[in-house]
């Protein structure tokens, strides 16, 4: 029985050396190298924030005016030095030809306009032709009429000294008669002078009623001619501003109808943060009021715009004012469609100091994995020792993020070698 109780002893006293000797070592175990940075205050501006869309500040659909099919696409170089078509995200200058519809069909309208306005022309110099040949039929049809109002003045008078003569047996009857046979026929020869005077003399109306016929079948050729050359203007598309090609809605061979759109262009040398807003927040702004957006796809770059619009009626369906702020982008940095942040004073406004650790002393709790810590060095019997302490996290800024409990202002928290620390455990600051 004292044998059985001794060697009891000597397995406790055995399991009791080789705790000591565990706990030895681990009291030997080296200190952890760590970074670390003391909690800063910084400025928080209690504004709301709000989400916005980043859109073109202007953005097209470019069509054609006219149908058919395409028979060319202009093409730009690519990186490789190969030419080939326009696709998005290229760049193209107002004016450019970005396509071109089959010529054709409608070079032959206007060359037929082009004959008939030809026709036209020919037959007004005709017309001026024979308005010259008739002015002259008149001359010679005023001159006979002079020369036979003489003629018929003469007759007309020996006619009556004959008359007068015969009444008084002075000349014979065949005398008389050969007088007043003189008479009558001076008498039709200048009525037949005058009529075809009046006859020439019409003739200049209806020849000038041709001209004037034919001066308005060239107006209408000519008119004819430009509308058949607008449409064959409109065979090619151009690029109606400087922009970025936001889509490409055509190929080569493709048949195209008046209107369907064939290329989304956009201009992105400056862009809009669109979001809503609610009535109470209209009255922290005005036109011309500088705000700053940042983006997740760009961290830590701030863009600064300016109040471009303001609606002014809210949406019947979500209540709220729409709000554009516009952002010069000359370097295409902001793409339409990113989501953006900004932060819209409500009132006055004001900013309160917060503490601030930075994003890379964040890790998750141990307690509760939905929750957030940061490992806090503290000293300890002269020695710097790791305390995991939960957190509660705030907006980031930048590099940094706001922690509204957990910490206080100067405390050392990790910042580098963070998840390779345990609770309790010795660490060593290095540089």
């Amino acid at each position: 029985m004292k044998i059985k109780i001794t060697a009891k002893i000597a397995a406790v006293l055995w399991l009791s050396l080789l705790v000591s000797c565990s706990k030895n070592q681990s009291e030997q175990k080296p200190p952890k190298p760590v970074k670390v940075k003391a909690v800063e205050m910084s400025s928080l501006n209690t504004g709301v924030r709000y989400s916005a869309s980043i859109r073109p500040a202007a953005q097209v659909d470019v069509a054609f005016k006219v149908g058919g099919y395409i028979e060319a696409i202009a093409q730009q170089r690519d990186a490789s030095g190969q030419w080939r078509h326009l696709q998005a995200g290229d760049v193209v200058r107002q004016g450019t030809v970005l396509a071109r519809v089959r010529q054709s069909d409608y070079v032959a309208q206007v060359n037929q306009a082009r004959s008939q306005s030809g026709e036209a022309r020919s037959a007004l110099e005709a017309n001026h032709s024979q308005l010259k040949e008739t002015k002259a039929a008149v001359e010679t049809a005023r001159a006979e009429v002079h020369d036979a109002q003489a003629y018929f003045d003469r007759s007309t008078l020996d006619y009556e000294r004959a008359r007068i003569l015969f009444s008084t047996e002075s000349i014979t009857k065949p005398d008389y008669d050969a007088a007043k046979a003189q008479y009558e026929t001076a008498q039709a020869k200048l009525e037949a002078a005058r009529g075809q005077l009046k006859s020439a003399e019409a003739r200049i109306a209806t020849s000038q009623a041709q001209i004037g016929a034919a001066e308005s079948k060239i107006k209408t050729a000519e008119a004819a001619t430009f509308s058949a050359t607008i449409p064959l203007q409109d065979t090619q598309l151009r690029a109606p501003m400087s922009a970025v090609v936001i889509d490409r809605k055509i190929e080569i061979g493709s048949l195209v109808s008046q209107g369907v759109t064939a290329f989304v262009l956009a201009d992105l040398t400056s862009v809009k943060a669109a979001f809503g807003v609610p009535d109470l927040a209209l009255q922290g702004l005005k036109l011309g009021d500088t705000l700053k957006v940042a983006t997740d796809a760009l961290p830590g770059t701030e863009f600064s715009g300016h109040i471009s619009r303001i609606s002014p009626a809210a949406d019947q369906n979500s209540r709220v004012f729409d709000v554009e702020v516009t952002i010069p982008n000359p370097e295409g940095r902001l793409k339409p469609g990113m989501i953006a942040s900004l932060s819209v004073h409500e009132g006055a406004g004001t900013q309160a100091s917060v503490p601030v650790v930075p994003l890379t002393a964040v890790t998750r709790s141990k307690e509760n994995p939905n929750a957030y810590a940061v490992v806090v060095v503290e000293q300890s019997a002269g020695k710097q020792i790791a305390r995991l302490r939960t957190v509660t996290l705030g907006e980031s800024l930048g590099n940094a993020v706001v922690v509204t409990s957990g910490v206080r202002e100067g405390e050392i928290v990790v910042t580098m070698g963070v998840t390779q620390v345990a609770d309790g455990e010795a660490v060593q600051i290095v540089p």
